[in-house]
């Protein structure tokens, strides 16, 4: 009879080994497939990459990722899934510091915090913005969810500009979530061009145009457009 090792021991009665648990081990060996995965989704793409491809990045054998995932489809959701509650988690710790009243501050910050995760880890630019759209149905319903969740960000950020309504615009024709998905989606048109482009053009003058398009927006609705 072969003898277990220490840790495989550890992991059939659930007891720690080297003072960390099997569901602690679990966590990191998860993570590492999670890292590993955005780095590989987002340089080569979903469709070339492998499950022997995605272990070999991170270091781990096939039956640590087959504990985690049932395929790569699976890891791919949970790299779309921890790049997006990333940024979602950034972009509301900043807009928590900013003045409430301080719409332009509070934008402003925001985009930074946007552009910067893009300009750090192309790789997650290229998931947000590219593949998750050509790997199935579902990841794509997935991806609109995700993208209405940054629209209600958006939309409780400016619904005071927007209820203020303009001299030209009656309020009853304004709708602050179109509004803001048209804000949104300017936005990640924009960091889809700038990331083609290989995110050469610094953060802050991809900051400064995009405000432009917002500061249209606040002109047109404070005054007689």
């Amino acid at each position: 009879m072969n003898a277990k090792s220490p840790e495989t021991l550890a992991k059939a009665t659930g007891r720690r080994y080297r003072g960390v648990s099997n569901e602690e081990r679990m966590a990191e060996r998860r993570m590492k497939l999670i890292d590993a995965g955005i780095k590989v989704f987002g340089s080569t793409g979903y469709h070339t990459a492998t499950v022997k491809g995605l272990c070999q990045e991170a270091g781990l054998t096939e039956r640590y990722f087959y504990e985690s995932f049932a395929n790569a489809e699976a890891l791919f959701t949970a790299c779309y899934l921890h790049i997006t509650d990333t940024l979602r988690d950034k972009l509301q710790k900043i807009l928590l510091k900013v003045e409430a009243d301080d719409l332009e501050q509070a934008t402003r910050a925001g985009l930074n915090v946007f552009f910067t995760q893009f300009k750090e880890s192309p790789e997650a630019a290229r998931i947000l913005l590219v593949e998750v759209l050509t790997v199935n149905r579902q990841l794509e319903e997935l991806s609109l969810k995700t993208l209405y969740s940054f629209v209600e960000m958006l939309e409780t950020l400016a619904r005071p500009l927007i209820e203020q309504g303009g001299a030209g615009v009656p309020k009853s024709q304004l709708n602050s979530t179109l509004l803001a998905s048209g804000l949104v989606g300017s936005v990640l048109y924009m960091a889809a061009r700038w990331a083609l482009d290989g995110c050469r053009q610094p953060v802050a003058d991809v900051v400064e145009n995009a405000m432009v398009i917002f500061k249209g927006v606040g002109h047109c609705l404070m005054n007689d457009c």
